[in-house]
Order: C-alpha cells, then sequence, then structure tokens
C-alpha cells in the first residue's frame, strides 16, 4: 500500500476512534445532567421540609408555658 493510501487509513481510524470517544463522553454527560437534575429536586424538597421543621420548632416554643420556677 503507498504511503498516502495509509496515512489516509491511519487517519480514518484516528477518527473512526474520536468519533466513538465523543459519543461516549456526550453519553456519560446526560447521564450526568440527570443525575443532577435529580439530585437538585432532592435538595429542594429536603430543603423545604427542613424549613417546615423549623418553623413548626419555633412556633412550639413560643407556644410553650415558661418552666415553673420563673
Amino acid at each position: 500500500m503507498p504511503e498516502q493510501e495509509q496515512r489516509i487509513t491511519e487517519l480514518e481510524i484516528m477518527l473512526m476512534q474520536q468519533e466513538s470517544t465523543l459519543e461516549s463522553l456526550s453519553d456519560t454527560l446526560y447521564q450526568q445532567q440527570r443525575t443532577i437534575q435529580m439530585l437538585e429536586q432532592r435538595i429542594e424538597k429536603l430543603d423545604k421540609r427542613i424549613s417546615s421543621l423549623h418553623t413548626s420548632a419555633v412556633t412550639d416554643e413560643a407556644n410553650e408555658t415558661p418552666p415553673p420556677h420563673y
């Protein structure tokens, strides 16, 4: 095989490998984005839950009668 044809073949092989790598990276990025979205939703729910618990704790403290030694 002449040198030029060999170089073209090598370049084509490199291109195919790069396309495969790019596709794999794209799939990985997509999965990571889905995971991040799910985690953001969970954090938001937990934040609301913590805020709700904090609010109810503060309300309970305000409604408590002082201890007998006061």
